[in-house]
This record gives C-alpha cells, structure tokens and sequence, in this order.
C-alpha cells in the first residue's frame, strides 16, 4: 500500500524536532538535587547517575538533530533544541565539578 506522504525513501521529513528536547527532564533533576543537595553523598551518587542517563539521552537527541537537518528540516527549528541540550548538559557537569 502507498502513502503519498512518505518520501521516495520511506521517512518522511519532521516538521519539529521538539520531541527531542525531552533529556531535559533527567538533566533538570539531576541538576536540582546537585544545587540542593550536592553535599550529601546519596544525592550526589543518584544526581550522577540520573546525570549520566540525561547526557547519554542528550547526545542521542543532538545526534537524531544532525539527522533532520540532513532530512531537509531548516537549521532555525533546530537551533532552539541543541542550545538547550547544551546548556542542561554544560550545567550539569559543571555542577558535578563544583559539588
């Protein structure tokens, strides 16, 4: 059966990459119990390893961006989502150093 809306291919290009904004959600949590209570080891233990899931999420997102730039998705709609995983990221190892 044909759909006449998936490309010669058979992946139709996204029209948003929001979906992969979601690492902020690990990264955000793992930043508050740093911020909070980084000088207690259990926090300190958990926010590092929730920490990890977040950055290993966080690179698969910025990876699945690199792809639908290449699919034909426009860089601007784009931008917005690797910023803000950069960001988290950046925070959270830097909140790891410091702690």
């Amino acid at each position: 059966m044909s759909n006449g809306s998936f490309s010669a291919r058979g992946q139709e290009a996204p029209e948003s990459v929001r979906g992969d904004a979601w690492p902020v959600v690990p990264l955000a949590v793992a930043l508050l119990l740093l911020r909070w209570q980084g000088d207690q080891t259990w926090a300190y233990v958990t926010a590092a390893v929730i920490g990890g899931i977040g950055l290993l999420a966080a690179l698969i997102g910025l990876t699945e961006c690199v792809k639908a730039v290449r699919r034909g998705l426009a860089p601007g709609k784009v931008v917005w989502v690797v910023v803000v995983l950069l960001l988290a990221s950046f925070g959270v190892v830097q909140q790891l150093i410091v702690a």
